[in-house]
């Protein structure tokens, strides 16, 4: 019985170990010229992604569902959404904001490259 159990956590183990390895193992992309993604987490409830935009590196435009931000350095951005008035944002690291659905551009407009970690909710 104790031989059973104790296979089986290691299976179990062996199977997280994998899947840990697996997310961890996601390649990075460049969507748009200077901006980098890499996916940390893809799975039905969330996709977690982090994102480096060099100066000056502008994402076009695009959708995301409802998501988060979390800024691992400070950022200041811009921040264009269809049919409104363009807005440029500033943050601190550390910070956190959170936006509902949306159809945007953004910029990195200073000098610095910033990072980021997006969260979308599916």
């Amino acid at each position: 019985m104790k031989k059973t159990i104790l296979m089986m956590l290691s299976v179990i183990a062996f199977t997280v170990f994998m899947n840990v390895q697996t997310v961890n193992a996601q390649e990075t992309k460049t969507p748009w010229p200077g901006v980098t993604m890499k996916v940390l987490l893809d799975n039905e409830h969330v996709n977690v992604t982090e994102v480096t935009f060099a100066p000056g590196a502008i994402a076009e435009w695009h959708s995301h569902p409802q998501y988060t931000v979390y800024t691992k350095t400070d950022l200041k951005m811009k921040v264009e959404i269809k049919d409104k008035e363009p807005a440029n944002v500033d943050l601190k690291a550390g910070q956190s904001m959170w936006s509902p659905a949306v159809t945007h551009r953004t910029s990195n407009i200073g000098k610095k490259p910033f990072t980021v970690i997006v969260t979308e909710i599916k």
